[in-house]
């Protein structure tokens, strides 16, 4: 159980510094470039990427419960469902973007508004689940 934790700490961190390079790229649209900008691109997509093996770890650990727990926690439930659909979105417009040899109008804009929404689900889904994570950091 503690390592079913230590996945969700670590999927928490990498998502939170995800966000952060996510935001600084952005901001170059505001006129505001950080150098060196393709250092923080690199590490933007390898923390996207990592985040996503993390995700399907998680996935895989706690698909059964969430199962069990649809009639009786509808709204954990029915979050979970779009945080994941926002993440495929995330991650589709990311890949797209990232692997596309020409600059798809919008396209970065998309990626960025489905993050900020993908990170607002997800703290909501953070703030719901704390009390379960708290209960498996104390089994032995």
């Amino acid at each position: 159980m503690k390592k079913k934790a230590n996945i969700g700490l670590a999927l928490v961190i990498v998502l939170i510094a995800t966000l952060a390079t996510g935001i600084i790229l952005h901001l170059k649209g505001h006129g505001i470039v950080l150098q060196p900008r393709s250092v923080i691109k690199i590490v933007h997509w390898s923390l996207g990427y990592a985040m996503t093996a993390l995700l399907l770890i998680h996935w895989t650990q706690f698909h059964k419960m969430l199962s069990a727990l649809r009639k009786r926690f509808a709204w954990f439930v029915a979050d979970t469902w779009i945080l994941l659909l926002l993440f495929l979105a995330t991650f589709f417009t990311g890949t797209v973007k990232l692997l596309s040899p020409v600059k798809i109008p919008h396209l970065g804009l998309w990626h960025y508004s489905f993050g900020i929404a993908m990170a607002v689900t997800a703290a909501i889904h953070l703030v719901r689940g704390i009390p379960a994570w708290n209960r498996m950091r104390k089994i032995r």
